[in-house]
């Protein structure tokens, strides 16, 4: 009999401290952010036809190619025989943009600039991008609300919008977006379900900001600005990288692509990469002053990427 007393007052014991137990006050909590939000860095790629992809894809452009480099897919379709399901990520193989009307090209900056991070970072961090871009489409066509007048031909420059800005309006339209700026936005927030933006690539300048009456660079920052507040980011809080145009040149940017200094006067965290030394379609000759081959395309994102490593990683 005593010895299943004892026992009774051992349950009495044991359920009181269980009941009271959750009453107590717990030390605060160590538990740290989800790794994949951490260790996932996503960065916006954006421009017209240099960053659509207008290099030749060579057999060393798909091989090599790290399991941490990924692209969120943008639209529908088939991309060098893989069919890409919209918002899904993939092993970024190029072309990572869909190619402008069917043309078999589609090597763009956003390639080597992605392989150069993935290089150059620990093996503990994925790197994702956002990639949208259309030839001959001014900067215009990218602004929140101005891009709605500008095809519309409201305050638009003479010839603009052109043939093919109509066609890349049209098939990012048919694949559920209100226009170039809402696809960025809206995979931008697919990617910050399981990632971290970390930064805008860009290469815009040829075709000008479209628009009359305003500055390139103060369009530029109006697009940067709303991006950011449209994805919950601080202001000037993260890079944004703007190429050059051939040769090292601003083309139709009010020399606003000259060098960091002059765009630094509008937007802080704005730097420009050379294009200096990055050869055009046929090897070191330039056939139109606008596009540049393969082999200036990969250099041209490598300076993309080793600009990144060090604003973002102190390399």
């Amino acid at each position: 009999m005593k010895r299943f007393a004892w026992f009774g007052v051992l349950s009495v014991i044991f359920i009181i401290g269980l009941l009271t137990g959750g009453c107590a006050k717990k030390p605060p909590s160590t538990q740290q952010p989800s790794p994949i939000e951490e260790e996932f860095h996503v960065y916006i790629a954006f421009g017209q036809s240099n960053m659509a992809g207008w290099g030749e894809i060579r057999p060393q452009d798909k091989t090599g190619i790290s399991g941490r480099w990924q692209t969120l897919n943008v639209v529908d379709g088939t991309y060098a025989g893989e069919n890409r399901v919209k918002g899904q990520w993939y092993k970024a193989v190029p072309p990572l943009i869909i190619p402008d009307m069917g043309i078999n090209i589609g090597l763009g900056p956003s390639d080597y600039f992605g392989r150069t991070l993935a290089a150059g970072t620990p093996e503990h961090i994925k790197i994702g991008v956002v990639a949208v871009a259309n030839g001959d489409m001014a900067l215009a066509a990218f602004h929140k609300t101005k891009a709605n007048n500008y095809y519309q031909g409201v305050g638009a420059v003479s010839g603009r919008p052109s043939a093919m800005e109509m066609l890349g309006m049209n098939r990012y339209k048919n694949a559920g977006y209100a226009n170039m700026y809402d696809a960025i936005i809206q995979n931008a927030r697919i990617a910050q379900q399981t990632g971290v933006i970390k930064g805008i690539i860009a290469h815009q300048g040829e075709s000008g900001v479209g628009l009359s009456g305003i500055a390139w660079a103060a369009m530029l920052k109006e697009i940067y600005d709303d991006m950011l507040a449209d994805l919950g980011l601080a202001p000037n809080s993260i890079p944004i990288l703007l190429g050059q145009t051939w040769n090292g040149g601003s083309g139709q940017t009010d020399g606003a692509l000259a060098g960091d200094s002059v765009i630094q006067t509008v937007l802080p965290n704005a730097w420009i990469i050379s294009s200096r030394g990055c050869s055009g379609r046929n090897g070191n000759r330039r056939p139109d002053n606008l596009h540049f081959g393969s082999a200036g395309i990969e250099l041209l994102g490598a300076r993309y990427g080793e600009k990144m490593l060090e604003l973002v990683y102190k390399n």
